[in-house]
């Protein structure tokens, strides 16, 4: 019978470490805030466009430096396009990442003339095509 005890004592123990580890997780994802950034854009040949993006992964003094937040691919993850997924990440690490990733626009929305938009739990990073031929937002030089 003290086996069993114990056993039955073990697992509940295990079930609430397991319970509070994603409690922690989602407290912490609480206390973040993902930033999208949208840097510039290269120009390419034939019309088509690629483009810059980074974040910054701001938290609060409570949770720590090594901080990572996960956020699938979904409503709260996305691109405004047809196309949700154009490898934006999934992990965000706490600070501020400079062109963490590219995405290829194609000449059709290039000339589309409307924004395109990665948006991550409300916070936005608006690529405006009519504005990136400015100096500032293109990138083609670089």
């Amino acid at each position: 019978m003290r086996h069993v005890c114990s056993l039955t004592i073990i697992s509940v123990v295990l079930a609430t470490s397991s319970v509070w580890a994603q409690e922690s997780s989602a407290e912490q994802e609480s206390l973040c805030v993902v930033v999208p950034i949208f840097h510039c854009v290269q120009h390419l040949e034939g019309g088509s466009a690629l483009g810059h993006f980074g974040y910054d992964l701001k938290c609060s003094d409570d949770v720590g430096t090594e901080t990572e937040v996960y956020i699938d691919i979904d409503e709260n993850n996305l691109f405004s396009t047809e196309q949700k997924d154009r490898g934006q990440p999934k992990v965000f690490i706490a600070g501020k990442h400079i062109d963490e990733f590219e995405v290829d626009f194609s000449r059709a929305e290039v000339n589309a003339g409307s924004d395109i938009r990665w948006s991550v739990k409300g916070q936005a990073a608006v690529v405006d095509f009519s504005r990136t031929k400015d100096n500032y937002l293109d990138c083609s030089s670089m």
